[in-house]
């Protein structure tokens, strides 16, 4: 475990030393980039550090249909609204689907997120398409609520497609794109536009705008009807919502988002070239800068190299360690280069 006392960056201070640090989530390098800072401080000027009352009070605050429009414009949704973080907007998702018509299903390793106590967890792809299609056949009249991950180590949503052999007419989907959004997709639009192109019954995409667009907030993007219904629902009405002046920083920060993106798949570039001949099997996904791998090994070859990696457990002690190297928009070539000799002297 390293401690520090300030957000990290390319760089992280632990402990007397200095780390080059390719990990965490911060995938465009927004939480340290001065520019994105200075639009946040901005607002927070206008709008104050937070919003301290229900979104269903009596007075409100333009910014959050402001955002969520453009929330919406950016994913291809019809709509989409906002909470505080993307647990809650998972949370929220599922009240979407209340009653004894739907059923939840799940894959092993699904995002606590999407968590229900009455989800019938599968442990592969091809068991849960199997088991939604048994479902379906032996109760016509009620909804298969799928809940799964868009960014997975395994049959992720942007490279794969198994999603199509489930009965869609009778399949609701639900993915969590925590991963995707402000990343993959167009200007960083994530998997709704892809998804949408398959008919299933009900489609919600939801997640952190944390990691991709530097945000603490979650999003919730799916039809208009889905919206306003989860708009009266007493789990909306009771959570504070997402600080406005976070939600105006992404509205503004648009052009800015860009940028970052082009850098970090510039750095990507750079990186994958120059380990492309180093023989050590990375998990990712094409265009995400997320480089996963098994080898613990390695990661303590990186430490004595001064380069932090994540590793740790989860989502929980008793789950398996994550270990990912992590690029980031915020990474000189300098460091893209220190981390890739590092990889090549690994033995």
């Amino acid at each position: 475990m390293f401690t520090t006392d300030s957000s990290p960056g390319r760089l992280l201070f632990s402990e007397g030393k200095h780390y080059r640090y390719f990990g965490g989530t911060a995938y465009l390098g927004l939480t340290t980039l001065p520019r994105f800072r200075d639009i946040l401080i901005r607002n927070i000027h206008r709008y104050g550090t937070g919003y301290a009352a229900s979104r269903k009070a009596n007075v409100s605050i333009g910014i959050y249909e402001k955002s969520e429009a453009r929330f919406a414009a950016l994913t291809g949704s019809g709509a989409a609204l906002s909470v505080s973080s993307g647990f809650l907007a998972g949370q929220l998702a599922l009240r979407a689907f209340e009653g004894d018509t739907h059923t939840f299903f799940s894959i092993k390793g699904t995002h606590p997120a999407l968590s229900h106590p009455d989800t019938l967890v599968l442990e592969s792809v091809e068991d849960l398409i199997a088991a939604v299609r048994a479902f379906t056949a032996s109760y016509p009249d009620k909804t298969a609520v799928v809940l799964c991950d868009s960014v997975s180590p395994e049959n992720n949503l942007y490279e794969n497609d198994w999603y199509e052999q489930l009965p869609l007419e009778h399949t609701a989907f639900v993915a969590d794109d925590s991963h995707g959004l402000g990343v993959l997709g167009t200007r960083g639009g994530g998997i709704f536009r892809k998804l949408q192109k398959t008919p299933f019954r009900e489609l919600l995409v939801c997640g952190s705008a944390g990691k991709g667009f530097g945000i603490q907030a979650g999003v919730i993007c799916t039809s208009s009807r889905i919206i306003r219904n989860l708009q009266e629902h007493p789990f909306f009405a009771g959570a504070s919502p997402a600080a406005p002046a976070a939600m105006a920083a992404f509205a503004e920060a648009l052009p800015l988002y860009d940028i970052q993106r082009e850098k970090l798949r510039d750095n990507m570039k750079i990186f994958d070239r120059a380990v492309s001949g180093s023989g050590i099997v990375f998990n990712r996904i094409e265009g995400h800068p997320a480089y996963a791998h098994k080898l613990d090994t390695l990661t303590l070859h990186l430490v004595k190299k001064d380069i932090l990696t994540t590793a740790f457990h989860y989502p929980d002690t008793t789950a398996p360690m994550v270990r990912r190297i992590v690029l980031s928009a915020s990474h000189e070539e300098e460091d893209i280069t220190v981390l890739c000799d590092a990889l090549q002297s690994f033995r």
